[in-house]
């Protein structure tokens, strides 16, 4: 075997007996899975939110502009740069039963299925809660629909939110990702950004959602935290893959993103500031708070990039088996 040859063979096989970083959902255009899944956490978390928030006659106004801008961000964003990444959109209705099985084992083809129901659901309860809103319709038949669509709207809203999760924890070949922690903690992430958000949609609106808001942000920020290092320290412990992408996103070359969007800017600013609020007794000032709402969307962008960009192929031959 000369020289070329052989630097050939050992070049094509080189991820069988090396760790190799996933480029195919984070490079070129796997950008657009990761915007699509920013834009899914925030808008289903932000949707999911406002559901809550209808339940009170007082924020009615809110939870609809904020249930329309949750719903926007799925249909206007999440799912056509999906529908690009795969490619061929025009054939997306081959997803649905009966025209296709894929369902049955793709998780792209179930998220597609799920988020498609979830619009449906969605614009009918949206719709029901503008008349409750505007006063256009308050009768006890139009609330009973409401709750009734709030309910399905709200399933089919986390299935969306946690597929992708489930759809990189299947992914047994990257084990920072094979982990049934991963789509808990992208749904309580997006709950938490759809609390920042409402936030700025009250603060439009005049109705007074944020000190309702803030209490619930600073108990999810705390469990965000937490969920975040037990999910590192189980990867740490799973494989030596998986604690070579720890490794990656807190000591290496994401390290930045990790310490200073994830942490500074996505959990430590907004917590800070409503902890300040909680004991001086009074809300943080305007500019305050959009400053917190914002740091919280770059941690949004912060912690799907993270994760997408240290996940690491483990190699096929064991340790000691290149030959």
């Amino acid at each position: 075997m000369n020289a070329r040859t052989a630097r050939q063979w050992m070049v094509t096989h080189e991820w069988m007996i090396k760790p190799m970083a996933q480029t195919e959902w984070i490079s070129g255009k796997g950008l657009l899975v990761w915007w699509a899944e920013v834009f899914s956490a925030l808008g289903t978390g932000l949707y999911l939110v406002s559901i809550f928030f209808a339940l009170r006659e007082e924020f009615a106004v809110t939870a609809f502009w904020a249930g329309i801008l949750g719903w926007i961000g799925i249909a206007i964003f999440k799912l056509p740069l999906h529908a690009f990444y795969l490619g061929k959109w025009y054939r997306f209705w081959r997803a649905f039963p009966p025209f296709s099985k894929a369902w049955r084992t793709s998780w792209f083809a179930r998220g597609i299925v799920m988020t498609m129901i979830f619009l449906v659901f969605g614009a009918i309860q949206l719709i029901l809660q503008g008349l409750i809103a505007y006063d256009v319709a308050d009768s006890s038949g139009v609330w009973a629909a409401n709750y009734v669509f709030m309910v399905l709207a709200g399933i089919f809203g986390v299935m969306t939110a946690v597929y992708c999760g489930f759809a990189m924890s299947y992914c047994k070949s990257v084990p920072f990702w094979n982990t049934g922690l991963l789509p808990i903690v992208f749904l309580l992430m997006g709950v938490a950004d759809g609390l920042a958000l409402i936030m700025g949609v009250g603060m439009v609106t005049g109705e007074d959602v944020i000190p309702t808001a803030e209490s619930a942000t600073r108990i999810l920020l705390i469990v965000n935290a937490l969920l975040i290092i037990m999910y590192l320290v189980n990867a740490n412990y799973q494989s030596a893959t998986a604690e070579l992408s720890v490794k990656e996103l807190v000591r290496g070359r994401v390290a930045w993103v990790f310490w200073l969007g994830i942490v500074l800017l996505g959990i430590i600013v907004p917590l800070v500031v409503s902890v300040v609020s909680y004991f001086t007794g009074e809300e943080a000032s305007t500019g305050l708070l959009v400053f917190a709402i914002i740091c919280h969307t770059i941690g949004a962008f912060s912690l799907k990039y993270g994760v997408l960009k240290v996940g690491i192929y483990r190699p096929i031959l064991p340790k000691g088996r290149a030959y």
